[in-house]
């Protein structure tokens, strides 16, 4: 495990990666719905790559997942109302002092969890070794004990690997149990495989400077990009 999380070397999401512009726009063509769109400032460039040094978006394991990253954008909807939205994430504005954004990563949520007891259920093991934060710096679900009484306290999962991005008490305590100001929880997000999309290349970019948050209409996300 290095600094940086490993892009895809096979495989689905490996086929689905760097796709130029005409390219995207032909799979998005019968695509309708909402596109909750967000700027992740743990992506880097070096060495004319887009690198991921955070643990979300996790793209390892051959797959999406969102479970570490933008809690409160999360709770934005009902866990099952997630179930075929997109979502989007962006490189911060100027990252390579160009003044635009980069589309990083897209994907249509194919299933949506409440906790990471769940999720990690849910998951293949070769989803769950690459994902785990218990073995991986950069992992963004977290292991649970073998007896779990209360999904959403923290004491029923292995704690992270000691140089884990979050693992500060107060960062994966966080990841396991958020809410909202009104007590909602968010959800943890994994990607369709045929509608998730990953960009090590600067290839997408925004016209116009993203903001912090954005829900998008599919028409007008695909008018915004070039």
């Amino acid at each position: 495990m290095g600094s940086y999380q490993e892009y895809p070397k096979e495989g689905k999401l490996k086929d689905n990666m760097n796709l130029t512009l005409s390219e995207l726009l032909n799979k998005l063509r019968n695509q309708q719905e909402l596109i909750y769109a967000y700027v992740i400032r743990t992506v880097q460039y070096k060495n004319n790559k887009l690198l991921q040094r955070g643990c979300g978006p996790n793209f390892e394991g051959g797959l999406i997942t969102l479970c570490t990253c933008k809690h409160y954008m999360r709770t934005w909807r009902d866990v099952p109302a997630w179930k075929g939205m997109w979502v989007a994430g962006f490189t911060r504005f100027n990252l390579i002092d160009d003044k635009k954004n980069y589309l990083f990563y897209l994907m249509k949520v194919r299933e949506a969890f409440s906790s990471h007891s769940r999720i990690w259920n849910f998951l293949d093991c070769e989803a769950r070794t690459a994902k785990n934060a218990r073995g991986n710096p950069l992992g963004d679900v977290y292991e649970p004990r073998k007896k779990i009484e209360d999904e959403f306290d923290y004491l029923n999962y292995h704690t992270p690997v000691e140089n884990h991005v979050h693992a500060t008490e107060n960062l994966w305590h966080e990841d396991i149990n958020y809410t909202n100001w009104y007590g909602k929880r968010p959800a943890l997000l994994v990607g369709d495989l045929e509608h998730s999309f990953l960009w090590f290349l600067p290839i997408i970019r925004l016209e116009g400077k993203h903001p912090r948050t954005k829900i998008w209409q599919m028409k007008e996300f695909k008018s915004a990009i070039s």
